[in-house]
């Protein structure tokens, strides 16, 4: 039997509030400037407008189906005037401020290069993933991407061009955990992750990456 994708995610519970909220709460204790959720302009994602604002974020609606044209949308109208641009999937529960502040800073030392992410060599578990791109060049992937898959994934226009762009990866100092899973994609994810959840914010109610790679290490079978 196939997989089933989980509809509604970020609005199923999480952590005392709901997946979108919580990945919110976050993502606030890290150095950003403007936090915004991209969302589309169909009916169907008035709820996730809803959660966003009650998660004290701002919120920008836009293409349903040209993701990448949204995002880069949603940066132009950024309140802001923001040097690079990071990027966050809202089904990753485990996304880290402070991972997230150590790429910016290592975006910072390597010059500032037009695209940073912890992706291009997988070595986090899938669900630390981070995203870095000079707002710049997003506007340039919205204005020339043709590929529907380049539209659709916002960022590959941007790593698919080494030779055009400049790309810098960051790989996990502490060993590699590509085969970890941390992103809700189905309901076995969602009751696996929250549990894992509750196990470190027992510990440590603001636990880090570092605390997800231990668990991975000690116990790997808490994860889906």
């Amino acid at each position: 039997m196939g997989s089933r994708r989980l509809p509604g995610k970020i609005a199923r519970p999480f952590g005392g509030s709901t997946l979108l909220e919580h990945i919110l709460g976050r993502l606030r204790r890290a150095r950003v400037t403007e936090l915004v959720v991209a969302t589309s302009a169909a009916p169907a994602d008035d709820r996730t407008e809803e959660l966003a604002l009650a998660g004290r974020a701002r919120v920008h609606r836009g293409s349903e189906t040209d993701v990448l044209g949204r995002f880069a949308e949603c940066v132009e109208r950024l309140e802001a005037d923001p040097d690079v641009v990071v990027r966050v999937c809202a089904d990753r529960p485990f996304v880290c401020p402070a991972l997230l502040d150590t790429l910016v800073e290592r975006w910072e030392l390597a010059g500032r290069p037009d695209y940073l992410s912890n992706t291009l060599t997988r070595s986090y578990p899938n669900g630390l993933d981070l995203e870095l791109v000079r707002p710049e060049v997003l506007a340039a992937a919205a204005r020339e991407a043709a590929d529907p898959y380049e539209r659709e994934h916002v960022t590959p226009f941007v790593y698919r061009r080494p030779d055009r762009f400049r790309l810098v990866e960051d790989i996990c100092p502490w060993g590699n955990f590509s085969q970890v899973r941390a992103t809700v994609d189905e309901e076995r994810d969602l009751v696996a992750l929250a549990a894992v959840h509750e196990r470190l914010a027992a510990v440590d109610p603001e636990y880090e990456h570092s605390a997800v790679l231990n668990l991975a290490t000690l116990d790997p079978a808490a994860f889906p």
